[in-house]
């Protein structure tokens, strides 16, 4: 029979809590900076069409921490060129049964979701690299 004895777990515990915040705040700057990757991933493939209207309503919102989830969105803004519906960029994005879909939010997440998750990580990282070490 081996017996592991664990120490410390109770100071582990307080730092891990008084550290909280700064994980928190880390996780929403990770958010941040991806969604900035990923909005101009978004525009670079936006169709351009006529009046580039369409690339220039794909922004992002404040990241926000809702019950414990944090969620930034990236997409199309209501502005004075679209409506709060999105009715073209969705047809553009999915097509209809008369055109082919031109996607470009999803592709513009899906690249790069191996680089969001190392951004988030990497922030995280440094916040608890006391106890990674």
């Amino acid at each position: 029979m081996v017996t592991v004895k664990f120490e410390g777990i109770e100071n582990l515990q307080i730092k891990l809590k008084e550290k909280a915040a700064e994980i928190e705040k880390a996780m929403m700057e990770g958010a941040d900076e991806a969604a900035d990757i990923v909005k101009q991933s978004a525009e670079s493939k936006a169709p351009r069409g006529e009046t580039g209207n369409l690339v220039r309503s794909i922004d992002k919102n404040k990241v926000l921490n809702k019950d414990g989830k944090i969620s930034v969105y990236v997409g199309i803004q209501k502005n004075e060129i679209f409506s709060a519906d999105g009715y073209y960029a969705r047809m553009q994005e999915k097509g209809t049964s008369k055109m082919k879909a031109r996607p470009y939010l999803r592709p513009a997440l899906d690249e790069n979701r191996s680089r969001i998750n190392s951004i988030i990580t990497e922030k995280v990282r440094e916040v608890i690299k006391w106890l990674i070490q």
